[in-house]
């Protein structure tokens, strides 16, 4: 486990030394994004070749706990009051998932000639790994699948707060606010602990999708609904785990030759764009509908990955409740509607 953890530490390194150089350039949410585009570049630049640049999974997954607990403290009672928003929101989301779906098949199909089986699992926005998995098993291109959801995740979490930032002009902290993890008292630190193992657990028994993520946020959420703890995630805890994030994404990288990724990286930049722009869209016509700021509603439809954008909306400070289980929503309906549908559509390889 030790070695494990220490194969992880020249990634981890890069990426806190990224995270602080974005830190000092004031650039929003620093420590994720600096540690994604450092061990991102490096890896591309084939820094892998001589320093093992990898993030321990289980390591990622105790980060993941630590944000599902984080999140569902952003859950507060007066939020059931607000149940038509997410009614709303829902009926958003359910017209997004098939307009961007639809859309980014015919480009990844016509223009980048993808074959329809590795076209269709590329343009559907849901979670990396479940995408790449089910398309494998329908015939897809597993390599071109991955590569182009890491590219849509790595560019959306890394424009979306630099647009609110120098476009909105919205003031994003480079790092999270709220009281530091010696102003916690034992007994709150204690029953978000509680929280996180019980809620992982929980989900993990249950199979639930995710579980890692959304059993602990499902708990606190619970915990925070009742009124029973009203602590705040420290700043320093969501750092850590946003540099741990942001190299884990960096570090996806790693064996993808420079060539592979300038055929494919094109047309998934473009396949991105296209999921921002009707993002965009979708959130200066509707959200006055939808009842909540336009930011928050923009972080709701932007496709990136489900923790990373619950960090983002973290980092913003924006409906943080909101936007982490709409991408919930989003990733598991893509995941239960795409098999069926993809076979309704009698789609196959050329050949099959």
């Amino acid at each position: 486990m030790l070695r494990n953890l220490a194969s992880s530490l020249p990634a981890l390194l890069i990426g806190a030394a990224g995270g602080a150089v974005f830190l000092m350039l004031h650039m929003p949410l620093a420590w994720m994004l600096g540690a994604m585009f450092f061990t991102g570049v490096g890896v591309l630049a084939g820094i892998d070749r001589k320093l093992t640049m990898r993030v321990e999974p289980r390591l990622r997954t105790v980060m993941i706990v630590i944000i599902g607990v984080m999140l569902g403290s952003a859950f507060r009672p007066e939020m059931i009051e607000r149940a038509r928003e997410w009614v709303n929101l829902i009926v958003l989301m359910m017209a997004y998932i098939p307009i961007v779906t639809t859309i980014c098949y015919l480009m990844f199909r016509h223009l980048a000639r993808l074959d329809p089986v590795t076209a269709y699992f590329s343009a559907a926005p849901g979670g990396l790994q479940e995408m790449t998995l089910v398309g494998e098993a329908f015939g897809g291109d597993g390599r071109s699948i991955i590569l182009t959801h890491a590219l849509r995740i790595f560019i959306t979490v890394m424009t979306v707060p630099v647009y609110f930032r120098f476009v909105e002009k919205l003031n994003v902290p480079p790092m999270a606010q709220g009281p530091h993890m010696w102003q916690l008292p034992w007994h709150e630190g204690a029953l978000l602990v509680t929280c996180g193992a019980a809620g992982w657990y929980a989900a993990r028994f249950l199979r639930i999708p995710a579980a890692q993520l959304v059993g602990p946020m499902v708990v606190s959420a619970l915990v925070h609904l009742a009124g029973w703890s009203h602590a705040a995630p420290p700043p320093e805890l969501v750092a850590t785990a946003q540099v741990v994030m942001g190299a884990a994404l960096g570090c996806r990288f790693v064996g993808t030759p420079l060539k592979e990724v300038g055929r494919i990286a094109t047309y998934a930049v473009i396949g991105t764009l296209i999921m921002l722009a009707v993002a965009l869209g979708m959130t200066l016509s509707f959200a006055a509908w939808a009842g909540i700021p336009t930011e928050a509603l923009m972080l709701v439809l932007s496709p990136g990955g489900m923790a990373e954008m619950s960090l983002v909306a973290l980092g913003l400070g924006v409906e943080v409740a909101i936007v982490a289980s709409m991408h919930i929503f989003r990733i598991a309906v893509v995941v239960i509607a795409v098999p069926p549908v993809f076979r309704l559509l009698g789609l196959r390889k050329p050949g099959a």
